[in-house]
């Protein structure tokens, strides 16, 4: 049979699309990708919710743009769920619904909070017993609804408890700074925290923890150990300032600068066989170097947020029974603040350095009016969901 170049012509036209086709899109990439698994973790310490989506070869998806600030909806392309695939199940603490939405053989995944969240993802590629993974962090706001805000409330009030760390600077063969009648630092602020520690006791919903309970040394990195191996929601490290200036008094909180943190950072990244329990439990050993320092950048960015937070509340009680040194936080590398997913404060109650200040800190009167404060601006903390 013999075609006119017509016919030819037609079937050359047809077939161009369909090279052009496959010059395009090789085979594997028309082929279907499989979701096996949807995982999920829960950060309490900085409100976030990881999910991570699992899937056999790289994943082709896109988020909708939504103007509602408690709705996620990321559409994966050219997908269907693998056989063994289970539909994973989220708390409602912070879920409204949670769906999978299937057309042909793309899969939208709807996700409604009852808080409103920002959201940050990455993807991996396959590395040992992992495969392709998309990644997507949601940090919820702490500004919730009312009625939310109240079940909150009344939740942690009756069921969880606030852990927190107080750090007693100094001790043992370290005695920090000393007045002009003796007095050491380490003496004074053990007493202080001692004293915060009976008073935290009391209070329902709060778990305090003492670093240190008698006259010893302890390093600057253990005592962050000690805070993260107790799940610490805050730290608060207490001491008694020292100048040049005899005449410098009042009290001051300082959190950690962000070049304290970026230096801390490399840090974590040097020594992941330690990290395995960082962020919530999300390990960073198993990551490449660039992705474990985005998250440990987004986290101790969280962190010291939070800290700032929680500094103006401190330095709001601390001023009812003290004068203060500074009416803003100060910010600096100090190794003890340096934990990136605990809220830390250092505390200066007062110069020894200045003869009357370091009378008034020998005074349990004067030691008393701290800890209270510190108390009352801890409970503040709390109440206001900071922590």
């Amino acid at each position: 049979m013999t075609l006119s170049l017509n016919t030819i012509s037609r079937i050359f036209k047809t077939l161009i699309p369909v090279f052009v086709l496959f010059l395009l899109f090789p085979s594997e990439a028309l082929s279907d990708n499989k979701l096996n698994k949807i995982r999920k973790s829960y950060d309490s310490n900085i409100e976030k919710l990881r999910i991570v989506f699992d899937t056999n070869k790289k994943i082709n998806f896109k988020f909708d743009k939504i103007s509602k600030k408690n709705e996620l909806n990321i559409n994966l392309r050219n997908i269907r769920t693998s056989e063994k695939f289970i539909k994973p199940k989220f708390d409602r603490k912070y879920t409204i619904s949670s769906k999978l939405i299937k057309n042909k053989n793309n899969i939208k995944f709807n996700f409604v909070s009852s808080k409103n969240f920002t959201y940050k993802y990455f993807i991996l590629d396959p590395k040992d017993s992992y495969n392709h993974r998309l990644v997507v962090d949601i940090y919820f706001d702490k500004k919730v609804s009312k009625l939310s805000k109240i079940k909150n409330k009344l939740k942690n009030l009756s069921k969880h408890k606030f852990v927190i760390a107080i750090d007693a600077g100094h001790g043992g063969r370290d005695p920090g700074a000393v007045g002009k009648r003796g007095t050491l630092e380490k003496d004074i602020v053990l007493s202080i925290s001692k004293k915060l520690y009976s008073l935290l006791k009391k209070e329902k919903n709060i778990k305090p923890i003492l670093i240190r309970n008698k006259d010893s040394y302890i390093s600057l990195r253990q005592r962050i150990n000690i805070a993260r191996r107790n799940k610490a929601d805050l730290f608060i490290s207490i001491h008694a300032d020292a100048a040049k200036n005899k005449k410098a008094r009042g009290s001051s909180v300082y959190v950690l600068s962000q070049h304290g943190a970026s230096s801390e950072a490399a840090k974590w990244l040097a020594n992941k066989e330690n990290s395995s329990d960082l962020l919530g439990g999300a390990s960073i050993d198993d990551k490449d170097n660039d992705i474990a320092e985005v998250l440990l950048d987004m986290s101790q960015s969280v962190t010291i947020e939070t800290s700032l937070k929680a500094s103006r509340i401190m330095l709001s009680k601390l001023k009812k029974v003290s004068k203060l040194h500074s009416n803003t936080t100060g910010q600096a590398g100090f190794v003890v603040l340096k934990s990136p997913d605990i809220p830390s404060l250092l505390i200066e109650t007062a110069f020894l350095s200045n003869p009357k200040e370091e009378k008034k800190l020998r005074t349990k009167k004067f030691q008393n009016k701290i800890a209270r404060a510190i108390r009352d601006g801890i409970i503040e903390i709390i109440k206001k969901g900071i922590i």
